[in-house]
């Protein structure tokens, strides 16, 4: 708690609770479930920022009710400001990597040119736009969880996209084949996984994320991030 008050500086103030209801900027498979609350003597902690009538949030793991927690929270002028500081707190504190956040917002506020989202950025374009190709009108652009993008945001989408091309790449993760194997399976509830055969064998794992998505529901593309981002993905 101390620790976190000290990072974040004066601007920042605190108060007992859950956050305030609002848009999260990473996404639902990065969340992580706290179980027996009652046993834990440390609160789970929130970073609340509040911007153009919306409240962004960033924390480890899903607000429960039976869980203690503490929110810090701030005010800033713009979406974008709110956003871009959450990140780099969510990088510095909660210890997320890129791909753990929510690309889609990243693009609604024009944060596509920073490093680290250029390559992910044009990942969501290429498959955003093989979706559009694919006949049918094109689906109003939302958030993970359903909601709206903040104002502004979707006119803008496809020219942050592709304004980020001349940026310099971000960073590539990749995922033992094996692992993600194992988690699928458990996902599915098929028992253990195949025995490893031919020795380890690294992808890409937004690729294989994309593979996953076509087989998956949306609860267990979760939980099989969820199962991956316990220290089975490695930055290139």
């Amino acid at each position: 708690m101390e620790r976190v008050a000290q990072m974040l500086g004066p601007r920042w103030k605190m108060y007992l609770g859950p956050p305030p209801g609002g848009v999260w900027v990473v996404r639902r498979g990065a969340l992580v479930e706290v179980k027996e609350c009652e046993r834990q003597p440390v609160p789970v902690v929130y970073l609340a920022a509040r911007a153009e009538d919306m409240w962004f949030v960033v924390g480890k793991a899903r607000p429960e009710p039976a869980c203690m927690s503490v929110t810090f929270f701030t005010y800033l002028p713009t979406a974008k400001k709110a956003v871009e500081m959450l990140i780099e707190y969510g990088k510095k504190i909660f210890e997320f990597f890129p791909p753990q956040f929510d690309i889609d917002l990243i693009r609604a506020v024009g944060l596509c040119n920073r490093p680290d989202f250029v390559e992910l950025c044009e990942k969501q374009w290429r498959r955003a736009a093989a979706r559009r190709g694919g006949g049918g009108a094109a689906k109003p652009a939302v958030l993970e969880d359903g909601g709206p993008l903040p104002r502004g945001g979707e006119k803008d989408l496809d020219a942050a996209s592709r304004g980020s091309g001349d940026a310099a790449r971000g960073p590539v993760f990749f995922v033992d084949l094996q692992i993600a194997v194992d988690c699928l399976f458990k996902v599915k509830g098929g028992g253990p996984a195949p025995p490893r055969i031919c020795g380890a064998v690294e992808v890409d794992f937004d690729a294989l994320r994309c593979l996953a998505e076509r087989w998956l529901s949306r609860e267990e593309l979760e939980e099989w991030e969820r199962c991956l981002w316990r220290g089975h993905v490695r930055r290139g």
